[in-house]
């Protein structure tokens, strides 16, 4: 009788352990999530104008398809 009283401790234990886990990763994957503002100095990657930006697009090659 002491031993199922054990074994019924430890499950309740593990179980208790695994609802923690399965919350705290929940909230981590799901939650929500602060955006950093960008630190001084640093430069953004969308400052910059186009490289291709002189007012024309570049042509898209044309294929050829034959049915």
């Amino acid at each position: 009788m002491a031993q199922q009283a054990t074994t019924i401790q430890n499950l309740t234990d593990e179980i208790k352990l695994l609802r923690e886990q399965v919350s705290y990763l929940t909230q981590k994957r799901y939650g929500k999530s602060s955006e950093q503002m960008p630190l001084n100095g640093q430069t953004s990657l969308f400052d910059e104008p186009d490289a291709q930006d002189d007012g024309e697009r570049p042509r898209r090659r044309r294929s050829n398809y034959y049915l």
